[in-house]
């Protein structure tokens, strides 16, 4: 054996010679020579010193396993006297050679093992004996709500299902003086609409971990209240009184957030900018604001426009019975806990309320919020097209009142529409107007905007969207004077006739405010027509001046008042001053339209005919031409005509008001 000491020292000084050796040729090479010279000495010596260090490890190794050896047999050699051989279990080896089993067995051992598993027969008088102990709980001990007191005890478990809301299912467990409640199943039948909702594409059913969520705090309200030590009075606690309160304040709170999930995809799809939606920071109150706030016709109708869906939480109702046989339970009730178990068993204590115009009443027998089939839309529209049936309905009010002024101006109220009464709000109702002869103008509500829409009723008679939309306008902005704004469409429809006739007249239109007229020669001209009231009027408002082509100066002046025409003759020159040109009225005849239709046509015609009895009645409005079909009674037609019948002439009367 080689002492590690003359290995070590032998390493070092060979590594020492042969550095000196590399020291005394290395001048004598080149570079790459003295480079490869100097990486194998390194290499060398490096795999020596850990070829050293290898067995110096090992050494320290065998040291140590040498060393736990001797201790190992000095410990026997310590403890072998002390050995000695067991005594023979000769009681159990008699057991096993006598009973072919070993008898001594702890008993504990048969209830860490899996019991036998329980037949059909021992499993149906286990739910037998369940459902007996859970019919005598009922019966002698539980406090029920009225609204479950029909409930449903089969296999071991007692059902209680509440329509539209929820079905819970639960069984007693635990020790007999102490059995307790326990949720079984629990599901809940509040579901948004599946079709034609706003948010049908949306899911917004509960999610796994929420229904274990809502069962865990279901379960906390069957655990009775920690009763202080040194507490003698045992508070109340009606376990399922509890559970149903709990169960159904989550189903009216799920039906509010469903409406408002609902609700905010109508604002941002089909009602946006039409809809409005706002919670209360306690989540237990929905505002749903319509038509931008109202206009000032939806607001003449109905004051709001807006209406609220609520979780009201207040003791209404006549007190209910608590249940079958809790008599017993409740007459051991001190006179101070009596009132309480009142309190506690009226219902309902809370419900979901919707109100509309600060009135509960939606004027339907329709239920429009079915817990199984949400729909906030048809909740919305229904509202809508009621208010809409609201404004219809009030303009129709309006204009029965104002009968006489409508007939005296030519207006009809058509009696072909029907309105619907408080309970049909399926379609908004529309109201329409005879204006013109033959000639019917449909006003309707927009149930989406709140907006009056004014439509022609009338088969290719169309006035045109510029005259409709600015009815649309005034009835929006003014619905009370309904009947002044028809009778300025009539008034505008019938200006645009007479222009239409002076232009196939070859006769240039103008308006008043065209013609630079000065004041007095307006007063001078209308001065006649136009009422002291209205002093800031200068002129008729549907008034126009025809130039005759052959004398410019010469102006025939007609102008539509209170359902009759005023027409004038008047020559207009131009006139300079300081201030411009404008123009003076030189001369004015006013017509009377009456005496000319007699004086040229009347008279000639009876100079003709003198045999020949009859009216002509000719309305200002109509084209002169003639027919040869009789006038209809019904619909009297607006055309001047002389209808020649064999030999006889029939001459109808003229008279300058327009038609009614």
């Amino acid at each position: 054996m080689v002492p590690l000491r003359t290995l070590i020292g032998k390493l070092i000084h060979k590594s020492h010679a042969d550095l000196m050796t590399l020291t005394d040729t290395l001048p004598s090479m080149s570079d790459v020579e003295k480079k490869r010279q100097i990486l194998t000495y390194t290499t060398f010596m490096r795999k020596q010193y850990m070829k050293m260090l290898n067995i110096m490890a090992y050494l320290a190794n065998q040291n140590k396993i040498f060393q736990d050896t001797v201790d190992y047999l000095h410990k026997i050699q310590s403890g072998l006297p002390a050995a000695r051989l067991r005594n023979f279990d000769i009681p159990t080896a008699v057991d096993v050679l006598t009973t072919g089993t070993y008898q001594q067995m702890p008993t504990k051992i048969k209830d860490m093992l899996t019991p036998k598993p329980l037949d059909d027969k021992e499993v149906l008088e286990i739910f037998q004996d369940m459902n007996d102990v859970i019919r005598m709980r009922m019966i002698t001990t539980e406090v029920l709500p009225s609204p479950m007191q029909k409930y449903k005890i089969e296999n071991g478990r007692i059902y209680f299902t509440i329509q539209n809301e929820f079905e819970v299912a639960l069984t007693l467990m635990g020790h007999s003086n102490d059995r307790r409640w326990w949720i079984v199943s629990l599901d809940m039948f509040i579901e948004a609409t599946s079709t034609g909702g706003a948010a049908e594409d949306v899911d917004i059913t509960l999610t796994d971990p929420q229904k274990q969520h809502l069962r865990n705090n279901a379960q906390k309200q069957l655990v009775p209240p920690v009763v202080p030590e040194g507490t003698t009075h045992t508070p109340l606690f009606f376990p399922l009184v509890n559970l149903y309160d709990y169960l159904h304040s989550c189903c009216l709170n799920m039906q509010l957030e469903i409406l408002f999930i609902q609700s905010a995809m109508l604002v941002k799809t089909r009602w946006m900018n039409q809809l409005k939606v706002q919670m209360n920071p306690d989540r237990t109150k929905l505002t749903l604001t319509y038509w931008k706030g109202g206009s000032p016709a939806s607001h003449w109708a109905r004051p709001q426009n807006n209406m609220t869906i609520t979780v009201r939480d207040e003791l209404k109702g006549l007190t209910q019975k608590a249940g079958i046989g809790a008599s017993v339970a409740l007459s051991n009730l001190s006179a101070s806990d009596k009132p309480k178990v009142l309190s506690s068993l009226k219902y309902p204590k809370n419900l979901l309320e919707v109100l509309w115009d600060e009135s509960s009443d939606l004027h339907t027998e329709e239920n429009l919020l079915d817990p199984g089939n949400l729909n906030a839309e048809q909740l919305v529209l229904h509202v809508t097209n009621y208010h809409s049936a609201c404004i219809i309905n009030k303009f129709k009010e309006v204009l029965i009142t104002q009968k006489e002024f409508l007939e005296e101006n030519g207006l009809h109220l058509s009696d072909a529409i029907t309105l619907p009464d408080s309970q049909e709000t399926v379609n908004a109702p529309t109201l329409v107007v005879r204006y013109r002869h033959q000639r019917f103008v449909s006003i309707g509500a927009d149930a989406r905007t709140g907006k009056i829409k004014v439509f022609e009723a009338s088969d290719g008679c169309s006035e045109g969207d510029v005259k409709l939309r600015g009815l649309e306008e005034r009835l929006n902005n003014d619905p009370a004077n309904i009947a002044r704004h028809l009778l300025w469409l009539r008034s505008e429809v019938v200006v645009r006739e007479v222009i239409s006739l002076g232009k196939q007249l070859n006769l240039q239109p103008y308006h008043p405010s065209h013609m630079n007229l000065r004041q007095e020669d307006l007063t001078r001209l209308f001065g006649d027509v136009i009422t002291p009231s209205n002093s800031k009027q200068k002129y008729p408002s549907h008034c126009v001046f025809f130039r005759f082509s052959q004398f410019e100066d010469w102006y025939f002046v007609i102008a539509t008042i209170k359902n009759e025409f005023k027409s004038w003759l008047c020559c207009i020159n131009k006139t300079y001053d300081q201030n411009g040109i404008y123009q003076t009225i030189v001369d004015l005849t006013y017509l009377d339209c009456n005496q000319l239709w007699k004086d040229q046509f009347i008279t000639k015609i009876n100079m003709t005919n003198d045999d020949t009895k009859g009216t002509i009645k000719r309305k200002i409005d109509d084209v002169v031409e003639v027919e040869n079909t009789p006038v209809n009674e019904t619909l009297k037609k607006r055309k001047v005509s002389i209808v020649g019948n064999e030999s006889n002439t029939v001459i109808h009367t003229y008279s300058n008001s327009i038609d009614k």
